[in-house]
């Protein structure tokens, strides 16, 4: 017996939409998870569309913004540019999720470059060489869930990136030690921060998990090689 056909619905990439209030033109509304971009103005009960695919220049916060991480629209954040509480997308896992930052946009920047509707990067793993300072070769990159760490001396660092909440890390270390610091300066570790005067000290051939909690908060826990847990992990001054 063959299936029955499925038929075209739409080929704009956008769904019919009847707000109860009037809705600008460039309006970002949530659908029970789902993320929409009014096409244009529309009346209160009156039916309109909503465009559910492409990339978008959505109004952000005023911190960065790195390309290929997460992006969420928390509907009462504050734009960098714009009136404060009318709705902002961010990096740092506030509000609901509405795609993959296309481009990156810096701190002083209106706009994040949304992939709306993009499934959330997957697993992916990296080789990070610990430097002093933790900056080029030890600065993890962003996305990266699984990083094997080489060093040549237990004083060098390696960086945590901008962070996402829920977002997951687990760190290997090599034969040789190191230390853990974060590229933005505000971040803590276990409650304390980390960077300007405090790193975490990793130990040989151990593994970590990194857990992005909130915003600026990491939780990190240690296996030993044979593992076994190690005691609460405090960042101490460099």
């Amino acid at each position: 017996m063959p299936q029955s056909p499925a038929l075209t619905y739409s080929e704009a990439n956008t769904i019919d939409y009847t707000p109860s209030a009037a809705t600008a033109g460039g309006t970002v509304v949530i659908l029970n998870g789902m993320a929409g971009i009014a096409v244009n103005d529309i009346a209160a009960d009156i039916k309109g569309s909503l465009a559910v695919e492409g990339i978008f220049k959505l109004p952000k916060t005023t911190a960065a913004i790195v390309r290929g991480l997460p992006i969420h629209w928390n509907a009462t954040g504050s734009p960098d540019s714009g009136d404060a509480s009318s709705g902002a997308a961010n990096q740092l896992g506030v509000g609901i999720y509405v795609g993959v930052a296309a481009e990156a946009s810096g701190s002083g920047d209106d706009y994040a470059f949304v992939i709306l509707n993009q499934p959330s990067p997957s697993v992916t793993t990296a080789t990070v060489t610990a430097t002093t300072g933790g900056a080029t070769t030890g600065l993890i990159a962003a996305g990266a869930t699984f990083v094997t760490i080489t060093s040549d001396s237990a004083d060098k660092q390696i960086s945590l990136p901008v962070g996402a909440v829920g977002q997951v890390l687990r760190i290997l270390v090599g034969t040789t030690a190191c230390e853990l610091i974060s590229a933005v300066a505000a971040d803590k570790v276990n409650e304390v921060a980390v960077g300007a005067t405090n790193e975490l000290a990793l130990t040989a051939e151990a593994l970590y998990t990194c857990v992005y909690t909130k915003s600026g908060f990491w939780i990190v826990t240690g296996l030993t090689k044979l593992g076994a847990a190690q005691a609460a992990l405090v960042p101490d001054g460099l």
